[in-house]
């Protein structure tokens, strides 16, 4: 019997026989899942009784489909895969602006920091979600299709009713046992809910531009409109095989709608299966990391945000972090202190700084640094729990602070009412009872005699 490998071939980290069982168990899913299509295939579906007199089932049978099924295979599931394929292993990381350099020449290298290991690691995952989402896809719509059992538009000239055949009087309807076509296409006449071509199409297509829209990060703050027409092009090409089911009369509307935003679903589930959300646009739409299988999901240091999820463990924005970054240093002698491991600390107190919630590191990674093949990459990678924060080179942060309860730099802080001569300290109400660090003008004037 073949042993279990103590360890993937592009990760030099030993895991668990439970580990990868659990991955071999995904693409032993995705066989049963085409298995048991075949299957749900040769089994004779459902017949319902329909209307001779029905006008929606008296279209012509069209012999020659615009989009045939292979056609629709291809559209669908070859080109996401190539895309997938050459975009991991070729294109991922030439435009990114964190290339490193070469120690030696001194040069950045042109393929940007992925290695090979994340690259292979990122092709793994994107093909086994694309692979899951279609699985998923035909598999529901063919048990749907045998058990409801609907017409097809052409019904009535698959079936060839033998002459003198009428409906049932009265208020009565036909079956099958009228009809005198070829067995394999009236078989196939009973599989109008829901459309297998749109599920399949929307499956792959639409799973294919969410993995686009993360490596592209759309939704980040730059906004860039030519990223959101690369992502919506795949969907335009999945309505329009969608369509085309209706123009040659192989389904009613109602059955391309359901088949399409079935299709939408399973590309949502399998996508978020191996992936972060796309709303994450500072993940830039890595693949997870080998998972932890077995294990409890890492929660947050901080007790209240563990009261809400376990499984909420905060990740840094770098982009909202730059505005908040001058109360980030300089504190250590606040009353409040941060905790330790944590990655970034503002004052509980004030109400107008923005709160940067700690992370722990990952269960087996003990520097707590992230990657797609959950080994480290090097400092300044993106990928990284710290890699660099966006600069801004109009703002020097070294002439810029913060007051630690009040969160005003100093221009604002000259502009506040000063306390009358002998006035009472001011306590803030949200420091716990401690008195604020801002003395009167009679202490000032008396420190400086």
């Amino acid at each position: 019997m073949m042993e279990i490998p103590a360890k993937l071939p592009f990760s030099k980290r030993r895991l668990r026989p439970r580990v990868v069982i659990s991955y071999i168990f995904d693409y032993v899913i995705l066989i049963a899942c085409v298995i048991g299509f075949w299957i749900l295939d040769s089994i004779e579906p459902y017949h319902q009784h329909f209307s001779l007199n029905n006008i929606s089932l008296q279209y012509p049978y069209a012999v020659h489909e615009r989009i045939p099924i292979q056609y629709a295979l291809c559209i669908s599931g070859l080109f996401p895969l190539v895309l997938i394929i050459v975009y991991t292993l070729f294109i991922d990381g030439l435009f990114s602006h964190h290339k490193p350099q070469d120690p030696i020449s001194g040069k950045r290298k042109l393929r940007g920091p992925w290695r090979w290991k994340d690259r292979l690691w990122e092709m793994n995952c994107g093909i086994l979600g694309l692979l899951l989402s279609q699985a998923l896809a035909f598999l529901i719509t063919q048990v749907l299709k045998n058990a409801c059992g609907k017409p097809r538009p052409d019904i009535i000239d698959r079936c060839q009713p033998r002459a003198g055949s009428h409906d049932a009087v009265p208020y009565g309807l036909s079956n099958s046992t009228i009809c005198t076509g070829e067995a394999s296409l009236i078989k196939d006449g009973f599989r109008s809910w829901p459309s297998g071509h749109s599920s399949s199409s929307f499956a792959g297509l639409f799973y294919t531009s969410l993995w686009a829209g993360g490596k592209l990060h759309i939704l980040d703050n730059r906004g860039e409109t030519w990223k959101t027409l690369l992502v919506t092009i795949p969907i335009l090409a999945a309505t329009l095989v969608a369509v085309s089911r209706i123009m040659d009369a192989r389904h009613h509307p109602f059955d391309v709608i359901t088949g399409s935003f079935l299709g939408i679903a399973c590309a949502v589930l399998s996508y978020h299966q191996y992936f972060p959300p796309i709303t994450q646009s500072w993940r830039k739409g890595r693949a997870y990391p080998i998972r932890t299988w077995g294990t409890s999901p890492a929660a947050p240091i901080d007790a209240k945000f563990s009261a809400l999820s376990e499984s909420q463990t905060a990740l840094r924005n770098p982009e909202a972090e730059r505005l908040n970054a001058p109360s980030l240093r300089g504190r250590s002698s606040s009353p409040h202190q941060p905790v330790p491991g944590a990655t970034g600390y503002t004052n509980p107190t004030s109400p107008h700084t923005m709160q940067v919630y700690p992370r722990r590191a990952h269960d087996h990674d003990p520097n707590g640094n992230w990657s797609s093949s959950e080994e480290d990459v090097g400092d300044g990678y993106e990928t990284q729990n710290g890699y660099a924060m966006t600069q801004n080179p109009g703002v020097n942060r070294n002439s810029v602070s913060f007051d630690a309860q009040t969160a005003c730099p100093p221009a604002y802080q000259s502009q506040m009412p000063t306390a009358p001569v002998g006035a009472v300290p001011y306590t803030s109400p949200g420091a716990g009872g401690h008195v604020s660090q801002q003395r009167s003008l009679t202490d000032t004037a008396e420190r400086q005699v």
